[in-house]
């Protein structure tokens, strides 16, 4: 039987890997409250809300999430240009640097939920990351846990051959000290095997509108809420096949 593949988070901190709120998890163990605390069928119109969809629970767990590994304070001031950090009681086995404006904002606006980031810091993470030949690594911020102090920036990282992660933090405190507790997600790894597909672009054909007609008739011949089940059966007979 051929061996999994599998992805490994190595501490170069000793006794970090020991402490569980700091060690990157299966994402599905860190679902929002408020995805949690959202019902399926609304209460007063009896419509379906966004937890029947398929896609975002697909998404929560959707590979690893690294929580911040140390209380962390992070603080720019615009105006007499400098910049603050504070990781853990002594700061050195966490250590954080920056961009530069002049490396990045002075060029471009780095927005996320309609906010400018007035900063870039950047997080040398003490977990290191190693997968199989082949495999790779997207880092992702956070998105749905709606952060508005900071994001990780959205990147791919061959872990195949380079295992450092040094996550850029888009900073918008405007001026105020931002603290990242331990244990509170802070970026999204999903690994994925590199290939290449290539792509076609053309009209229908009959084959394409008996599979489009098979996929609506699955959904067309059950009530509402039960949509996410019926996928979910999908999954599982496509899965068996591969």
């Amino acid at each position: 039987m051929r061996e999994q593949p599998k992805i490994l988070f190595v501490s170069t901190v000793p006794g970090l890997e020991n402490i569980e709120d700091a060690r990157p998890r299966p994402a599905g163990e860190f679902l929002p409250k408020w995805w949690k605390d959202m019902p399926k069928i609304d209460p007063d119109t009896g419509m379906g809300t966004i937890r029947v969809c398929p896609a975002l629970p697909d998404f929560f767990n959707d590979g690893y999430i690294m929580p911040m590994w140390a209380d962390t304070t992070i603080k720019y001031d615009e105006k007499e240009d400098t910049w603050t950090t504070y990781s853990g009681k002594n700061g050195q086995e966490f250590a954080w640097s920056i961009h530069y404006n002049e490396q990045a904002l002075k060029h471009a606006s780095f927005k996320t939920f309609g906010q400018a980031a007035s900063f870039v810091f950047k997080a040398a993470s003490p977990w290191k990351i190693i997968t199989p030949k082949g495999w790779s690594v997207y880092q992702l911020p956070v998105f749905y846990h709606f952060d508005n102090d900071f994001s990780v920036m959205p990147g791919t990282r061959d872990t195949d051959i380079y295992h450092n992660i040094n996550a850029q933090v888009l900073y918008f405190g405007d001026g105020k000290e931002i603290t990242i507790k331990q244990g509170q997600p802070f970026a999204q790894f999903i690994p994925f095997k590199r290939s290449k597909l290539e792509s076609e672009i053309r009209y229908k054909t009959p084959e394409d509108e008996r599979l489009f007609q098979t996929e609506q008739l699955r959904h067309a011949t059950i009530f509402n809420n039960a949509v996410r089940g019926t996928y979910r059966k999908m999954q599982r007979r496509r899965d068996k096949e591969m």
